[in-house]
């Protein structure tokens, strides 16, 4: 164990630098007591007064650090604060953004979300993480990482978030499984949710191309109303509402469900576009917005957008995508959309 903690400690020096003269740190502002921040998000923590490294556990992830540097290393991978950690007598301090830059890739919540209202209306939700399993999605040109693993790591973050706002969250997949179109729709109904939200990562052949994307189904033709997918979905929607015990009003009921999927859908992709607007270092393609086609829009039988989260073809997005830090912005953005078309 002294091993391990001397290893990781060498680690943090040569990140840190420490050929020839020692440079002189300005004297870093006092900060937050990690013990604060530590026991506000529920994170587990320790210190060893003889190394002076700090080791942080959050839901299975590592990161350590070391009193007097500014890299924290999550997993192996450095992490570079804006001062070193600082110690006055027995307490550790940390900067001003280290919840942003250590807490967030951990999944921890970092921003305040407004609860869900009691009048809201949302109160379950689909995450649906796209591909999985042997559908790889867009696949990583530097192969660091594949579609179907960012967008399950977004729709995670996503979860925690809406779950901590009071939204019953239901997952059409949680690990790396093949689930099929149709069953990731028929999930939707069963699950009688309120709101559709799939995550994706984009791809195209000019590699210039960047920026997130918000698709929502603008209108249903008659093609798409009697396709088998959406009666069949229609039928477990229905299916345990006594009171409608007629083919007519089965009809008028789901017409007027197209109706409202169709502007409520559009609304909630206006609302992730806005947060994603007034989020830093987020670009935003266009007008952001979008109508498709895709065959999870179009046979949810509830609002229902596709976040495309960026390019993995671009280098810019690329580089985003692969962070920590960016997947939990992304998941944030999405989140405070979601909470503003419910509570509104």
């Amino acid at each position: 164990m002294i091993l391990r903690i001397l290893v990781y400690f060498l680690m943090i020096l040569a990140l840190h630098g420490c050929g020839g003269r020692p440079a002189v740190l300005p004297t870093p502002p006092v900060g937050i007591p990690l013990q604060d921040v530590c026991g506000r998000y529920h994170v587990n923590w320790q210190w060893d007064g003889v190394t002076q490294v700090v080791m942080m556990e959050y839901r299975g992830n590592i990161s350590r650090a070391l009193v007097g540097s500014s890299t924290v290393l999550i997993g192996q991978r450095p992490i570079i604060l804006s001062s070193p950690l600082r110690r006055e007598h027995s307490t550790i301090y940390v900067p001003e953004d280290f919840e942003a830059k250590v807490l967030a890739p951990f999944g921890v919540p970092i921003k305040g979300l407004s609860p869900v209202e009691s009048s809201s209306r949302v109160h379950v939700i689909v995450i649906d993480a796209g591909h999985g399993g042997k559908d790889r999605g867009t696949m990583d040109p530097s192969k660091e990482m594949d579609e179907k693993v960012i967008v399950l790591d977004i729709a995670k973050r996503l979860r925690v978030l809406l779950e901590g706002a009071g939204i019953k969250v239901v997952m059409t997949r949680s690990t790396d499984d093949f689930i099929s179109l149709p069953e990731r729709t028929v999930i939707a109904a069963r699950e009688r949710a309120d709101l559709f939200v799939s995550v994706h990562v984009n791809s195209n052949r000019d590699h210039a191309v960047n920026g997130l994307l918000v698709y929502y189904l603008e209108a249903l033709g008659k093609r798409d109303t009697s396709e088998a997918q959406r009666i069949e979905n229609e039928h477990i929607l229905l299916k345990g509402l006594s009171a409608i015990d007629s083919s007519t009003l089965q009809a008028i009921v789901t017409d007027m469900m197209d109706t409202l999927k169709s502007s409520r859908s559009q609304k909630l992709a206006k609302l992730i576009i806005r947060e994603a607007h007034e989020t830093p270092g987020v670009k935003v393609r266009g007008d952001g917005i979008r109508n498709c086609h895709f065959f999870v829009v179009r046979n949810t039988l509830i609002p229902a957008v596709l976040v495309e989260t960026g390019f993995l073809t671009n280098r810019q997005d690329h580089n985003k995508l692969i962070s920590p830090l960016y997947r939990q912005t992304m998941a944030e953005i999405i989140a405070r959309g979601v909470l503003d078309y419910a509570n509104e």
